[in-house]
Protein backbone atom coordinates (compact mmCIF):
# COMPACT_ATOMS: atom_id res chain seq x y z
CA UNK A 1 0.00 0.00 0.00
CA UNK A 2 2.50 2.58 1.08
CA UNK A 3 4.80 1.67 -2.32
CA UNK A 4 1.09 2.23 -4.31
CA UNK A 5 0.55 5.53 -2.36
CA UNK A 6 4.44 6.63 -3.86
CA UNK A 7 4.19 5.55 -7.12
CA UNK A 8 1.14 7.76 -7.11
CA UNK A 9 2.23 10.60 -5.57
CA UNK A 10 5.36 10.75 -8.30
CA UNK A 11 2.80 10.26 -11.11
CA UNK A 12 0.20 13.16 -9.91
CA UNK A 13 3.14 15.17 -9.50
CA UNK A 14 3.34 16.07 -5.74
CA UNK A 15 6.57 17.34 -5.00
CA UNK A 16 6.00 20.21 -7.91
CA UNK A 17 2.84 21.42 -6.31
CA UNK A 18 4.47 21.05 -2.95
CA UNK A 19 7.43 23.21 -4.39
CA UNK A 20 5.24 25.94 -5.89
CA UNK A 21 3.10 26.20 -2.84
CA UNK A 22 6.42 26.83 -0.47
CA UNK A 23 7.96 28.79 -3.88
CA UNK A 24 4.72 31.03 -3.56
CA UNK A 25 4.45 31.44 -0.44
CA UNK A 26 8.47 32.39 0.29
CA UNK A 27 8.28 35.41 -2.10
CA UNK A 28 4.85 36.61 -0.57
CA UNK A 29 6.35 36.47 2.77
CA UNK A 30 9.54 38.20 1.64
CA UNK A 31 7.77 40.81 -0.51
CA UNK A 32 5.93 41.69 2.36
CA UNK A 33 8.70 41.84 5.26
CA UNK A 34 8.39 45.58 5.00
CA UNK A 35 5.03 45.66 5.39
CA UNK A 36 5.44 43.50 9.26
CA UNK A 37 5.38 40.23 7.45
CA UNK A 38 7.90 37.21 8.39
CA UNK A 39 9.88 34.15 6.74
CA UNK A 40 6.85 31.39 7.82
CA UNK A 41 9.53 28.21 7.59
CA UNK A 42 11.62 30.00 9.86
CA UNK A 43 9.44 32.26 12.37
CA UNK A 44 10.40 30.42 15.07
CA UNK A 45 13.24 27.50 16.65
CA UNK A 46 10.80 25.51 16.87
CA UNK A 47 8.99 25.62 13.96
CA UNK A 48 11.79 25.94 11.73
CA UNK A 49 12.91 22.30 13.18
CA UNK A 50 9.12 20.78 12.83
CA UNK A 51 9.73 21.95 9.17
CA UNK A 52 13.26 20.55 8.57
CA UNK A 53 11.52 17.59 10.44
CA UNK A 54 8.99 17.21 8.08
CA UNK A 55 11.33 17.36 5.07
CA UNK A 56 13.35 14.14 6.45
CA UNK A 57 10.70 12.28 7.09
CA UNK A 58 8.88 12.98 3.66
CA UNK A 59 12.28 11.78 2.46
CA UNK A 60 12.60 8.59 4.18
CA UNK A 61 8.56 7.48 3.16
CA UNK A 62 9.83 8.82 -0.35
CA UNK A 63 12.41 6.00 -0.70
CA UNK A 64 9.26 3.36 -1.53
CA UNK A 65 9.98 4.63 -4.83
CA UNK A 66 13.54 5.76 -6.93
CA UNK A 67 11.79 8.31 -8.92
CA UNK A 68 9.56 10.10 -6.48
CA UNK A 69 12.69 9.76 -3.87
CA UNK A 70 14.93 11.73 -6.18
CA UNK A 71 12.45 14.24 -7.28
CA UNK A 72 11.85 14.59 -3.57
CA UNK A 73 15.75 14.76 -2.83
CA UNK A 74 16.35 17.46 -5.83
CA UNK A 75 12.75 19.74 -6.01
CA UNK A 76 12.23 19.92 -1.97
CA UNK A 77 14.80 18.47 0.49
CA UNK A 78 18.12 19.90 -1.69
CA UNK A 79 16.91 22.70 -3.82
CA UNK A 80 19.03 25.36 -1.58
CA UNK A 81 17.44 28.08 -3.97
CA UNK A 82 14.28 27.03 -2.84
CA UNK A 83 14.99 26.96 1.06
CA UNK A 84 18.04 29.50 1.56
CA UNK A 85 17.72 31.79 -1.91
CA UNK A 86 16.25 35.08 -1.84
CA UNK A 87 16.49 35.34 1.98
CA UNK A 88 20.20 36.98 2.44
CA UNK A 89 18.05 40.26 3.43
CA UNK A 90 14.95 39.12 4.65
CA UNK A 91 14.23 39.46 8.55
CA UNK A 92 12.91 35.80 10.02
CA UNK A 93 14.97 33.41 8.50
CA UNK A 94 18.16 32.90 11.31
CA UNK A 95 16.46 30.12 12.53
CA UNK A 96 15.43 28.22 9.40
CA UNK A 97 18.99 28.50 8.67
CA UNK A 98 20.26 27.34 11.79
CA UNK A 99 18.42 24.41 11.71
CA UNK A 100 18.77 23.89 7.84
CA UNK A 101 22.57 24.20 7.03
CA UNK A 102 23.55 21.47 9.79
CA UNK A 103 20.88 19.47 7.74
CA UNK A 104 22.27 19.91 4.41
CA UNK A 105 25.82 20.04 5.39
CA UNK A 106 25.88 16.16 6.92
CA UNK A 107 23.48 14.77 3.70
CA UNK A 108 26.51 16.38 1.18
CA UNK A 109 29.03 14.79 3.69
CA UNK A 110 27.13 11.18 3.54
CA UNK A 111 25.81 11.19 0.01
CA UNK A 112 28.08 13.65 -1.96
CA UNK A 113 27.57 12.11 -5.25
CA UNK A 114 24.05 11.89 -4.79
CA UNK A 115 24.06 15.71 -4.50
CA UNK A 116 25.73 16.48 -6.98
CA UNK A 117 24.22 14.11 -9.75
CA UNK A 118 20.35 14.93 -8.47
CA UNK A 119 21.66 18.89 -7.97
CA UNK A 120 24.64 19.95 -9.00
CA UNK A 121 27.05 23.02 -7.78
CA UNK A 122 25.54 25.39 -10.10
CA UNK A 123 22.53 26.03 -7.75
CA UNK A 124 24.57 26.34 -4.90
CA UNK A 125 27.02 28.79 -6.17
CA UNK A 126 23.90 31.20 -7.54
CA UNK A 127 22.75 31.18 -3.63
CA UNK A 128 26.90 31.72 -2.69
CA UNK A 129 26.84 34.25 -4.77
CA UNK A 130 23.56 36.21 -3.48
CA UNK A 131 24.65 36.23 0.15
CA UNK A 132 28.39 37.18 -1.25
CA UNK A 133 26.54 40.44 -3.28
CA UNK A 134 24.85 41.70 -0.16
CA UNK A 135 26.74 45.03 0.84
CA UNK A 136 27.86 45.28 4.64
CA UNK A 137 26.61 47.83 7.09
CA UNK A 138 29.25 49.97 8.48
CA UNK A 139 30.90 48.70 11.21
CA UNK A 140 28.64 45.69 10.76
CA UNK A 141 29.85 42.88 13.80
CA UNK A 142 28.88 39.88 15.52
CA UNK A 143 30.78 37.72 17.76
CA UNK A 144 30.38 33.86 16.28
CA UNK A 145 28.98 32.62 19.78
CA UNK A 146 25.97 34.79 18.37
CA UNK A 147 25.48 33.03 15.06
CA UNK A 148 21.61 32.79 14.29
CA UNK A 149 20.52 33.48 17.90
CA UNK A 150 17.72 35.85 17.98
CA UNK A 151 15.41 36.43 20.72
CA UNK A 152 11.96 35.44 19.75
CA UNK A 153 8.26 36.55 20.50
CA UNK A 154 5.18 35.25 18.57
CA UNK A 155 3.61 39.20 19.56
CA UNK A 156 6.27 40.39 17.03
CA UNK A 157 8.00 37.79 15.11
CA UNK A 158 8.79 40.27 12.05
CA UNK A 159 10.87 42.53 14.36
CA UNK A 160 13.61 39.64 14.04
CA UNK A 161 16.50 41.09 12.59
CA UNK A 162 18.13 40.20 9.33
CA UNK A 163 20.87 37.57 9.04
CA UNK A 164 24.95 39.46 9.81
CA UNK A 165 27.73 39.49 7.99
CA UNK A 166 29.25 37.11 10.00
CA UNK A 167 25.60 34.76 9.22
CA UNK A 168 25.83 35.51 5.69
CA UNK A 169 29.69 34.49 5.64
CA UNK A 170 29.10 31.14 7.59
CA UNK A 171 26.46 30.35 4.81
CA UNK A 172 28.71 31.22 2.39
CA UNK A 173 31.37 29.12 3.83
CA UNK A 174 29.10 25.90 4.40
CA UNK A 175 27.58 25.71 0.96
CA UNK A 176 31.20 25.63 -0.40
CA UNK A 177 32.05 23.28 1.90
CA UNK A 178 29.42 21.18 -0.04
CA UNK A 179 31.13 22.15 -2.85
CA UNK A 180 34.52 20.53 -2.38
CA UNK A 181 32.94 17.07 -0.95
CA UNK A 182 30.68 16.98 -4.20
CA UNK A 183 34.05 18.29 -6.45
CA UNK A 184 36.76 15.71 -4.80
CA UNK A 185 34.55 13.18 -5.18
CA UNK A 186 34.26 13.83 -8.92
CA UNK A 187 34.82 16.65 -11.21
CA UNK A 188 32.23 16.61 -14.53
CA UNK A 189 32.17 19.63 -16.96
CA UNK A 190 29.08 20.81 -15.45
CA UNK A 191 29.66 21.03 -11.90
CA UNK A 192 33.36 22.36 -12.54
CA UNK A 193 32.27 25.62 -14.43
CA UNK A 194 29.89 27.26 -12.03
CA UNK A 195 32.88 27.17 -10.24
CA UNK A 196 35.61 28.66 -12.57
CA UNK A 197 32.77 30.95 -13.73
CA UNK A 198 32.23 32.38 -9.90
CA UNK A 199 36.15 32.88 -9.97
CA UNK A 200 36.04 34.75 -13.20
CA UNK A 201 32.88 37.33 -12.49
CA UNK A 202 33.74 37.78 -9.09
CA UNK A 203 37.54 38.68 -9.63
CA UNK A 204 36.66 40.71 -13.02
CA UNK A 205 34.07 42.90 -10.74
CA UNK A 206 36.96 42.96 -8.18
CA UNK A 207 39.40 44.29 -10.90
CA UNK A 208 36.69 47.00 -12.02
CA UNK A 209 36.65 47.91 -8.88
CA UNK A 210 40.07 48.46 -7.73
CA UNK A 211 41.09 50.26 -10.52
CA UNK A 212 37.98 52.97 -10.19
CA UNK A 213 39.68 53.65 -6.39
CA UNK A 214 43.31 54.23 -7.68
CA UNK A 215 41.84 56.45 -10.27
CA UNK A 216 40.01 58.19 -7.05
CA UNK A 217 41.79 57.89 -4.47
CA UNK A 218 44.77 56.68 -5.95
CA UNK A 219 45.25 53.39 -3.92
CA UNK A 220 43.51 50.46 -2.97
CA UNK A 221 41.10 49.75 0.02
CA UNK A 222 42.22 47.71 2.94
CA UNK A 223 38.80 47.19 3.96
CA UNK A 224 37.63 43.59 1.61
CA UNK A 225 33.83 43.44 0.31
CA UNK A 226 32.07 39.65 1.20
CA UNK A 227 32.57 39.25 -3.02
CA UNK A 228 36.16 39.42 -2.15
CA UNK A 229 36.56 37.20 0.77
CA UNK A 230 33.78 34.54 -1.16
CA UNK A 231 36.59 34.49 -4.14
CA UNK A 232 39.58 34.07 -2.14
CA UNK A 233 37.74 30.89 -1.23
CA UNK A 234 36.45 29.91 -4.45
CA UNK A 235 40.30 29.72 -5.75
CA UNK A 236 41.05 28.07 -3.16
CA UNK A 237 38.81 25.34 -4.18
CA UNK A 238 40.34 24.90 -7.04
CA UNK A 239 43.94 24.61 -5.80
CA UNK A 240 43.15 22.27 -3.35
CA UNK A 241 40.81 20.54 -6.53
CA UNK A 242 44.59 20.72 -8.75
CA UNK A 243 46.93 19.70 -6.23
CA UNK A 244 45.28 16.66 -4.54
CA UNK A 245 46.09 13.24 -6.27
CA UNK A 246 43.43 11.87 -9.57
CA UNK A 247 40.55 13.94 -9.03
CA UNK A 248 38.49 12.04 -11.73
CA UNK A 249 37.43 13.85 -14.56
CA UNK A 250 39.22 17.31 -13.50
CA UNK A 251 41.46 17.37 -16.34
CA UNK A 252 39.13 16.16 -18.91
CA UNK A 253 36.44 18.84 -17.56
CA UNK A 254 39.52 21.74 -17.91
CA UNK A 255 40.10 20.75 -21.43
CA UNK A 256 35.79 20.80 -22.31
CA UNK A 257 35.86 24.01 -20.57
CA UNK A 258 38.87 25.86 -22.07
CA UNK A 259 39.54 23.74 -25.55
CA UNK A 260 42.88 22.57 -24.80
CA UNK A 261 45.29 22.53 -21.82
CA UNK A 262 47.07 25.91 -23.20
CA UNK A 263 44.29 28.10 -22.12
CA UNK A 264 43.83 26.90 -18.70
CA UNK A 265 47.65 27.98 -18.42
CA UNK A 266 46.39 31.25 -20.26
CA UNK A 267 43.34 31.80 -17.68
CA UNK A 268 45.32 31.25 -14.53
CA UNK A 269 48.07 33.57 -15.32
CA UNK A 270 44.93 36.22 -16.68
CA UNK A 271 42.85 35.57 -14.22
CA UNK A 272 44.48 35.36 -11.26
CA UNK A 273 47.86 35.69 -11.10
CA UNK A 274 47.41 39.00 -13.00
CA UNK A 275 45.56 40.30 -9.51
CA UNK A 276 45.79 43.32 -7.43
CA UNK A 277 45.35 41.24 -4.46
CA UNK A 278 48.51 39.49 -2.91
CA UNK A 279 46.35 36.87 -2.25
CA UNK A 280 44.79 36.37 -4.93
CA UNK A 281 47.60 36.47 -7.13
CA UNK A 282 49.53 33.70 -4.75
CA UNK A 283 46.92 31.65 -4.99
CA UNK A 284 47.18 31.57 -8.64
CA UNK A 285 51.03 30.98 -8.78
CA UNK A 286 50.39 27.63 -6.88
CA UNK A 287 47.38 27.03 -9.10
CA UNK A 288 49.54 27.31 -11.99
CA UNK A 289 52.39 25.15 -10.72
CA UNK A 290 49.86 22.47 -9.46
CA UNK A 291 48.21 22.39 -13.42
CA UNK A 292 51.62 21.83 -14.67
CA UNK A 293 52.40 19.29 -12.63
CA UNK A 294 49.04 17.19 -13.42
Amino acid sequence: EHEANACELFRCGAINVIEKLLHDRKKKDIDNCGNGAFYRLGVSPVIAKLNASALLDLWQASRLNFALETTFFSRLLFNVSLLLGGLAKARGVAAFHAVMLPVLSEIAMMNPDKVRDCVGTGELFEVVNEYSSVVASEGETMPESDLFYRSFSFSSPSESAALSLAERSFVVDTLLGMIVMMLSQRCPTQDLSPLLTFITYNLDLEWEANTAEIKSTGEISSKRSPRYQSSVKATSILFFLLQKSNVPNLVHSLGDIFDNGSSVASWILCCLVNSFDDTIRGLGIKCLAAYLRI
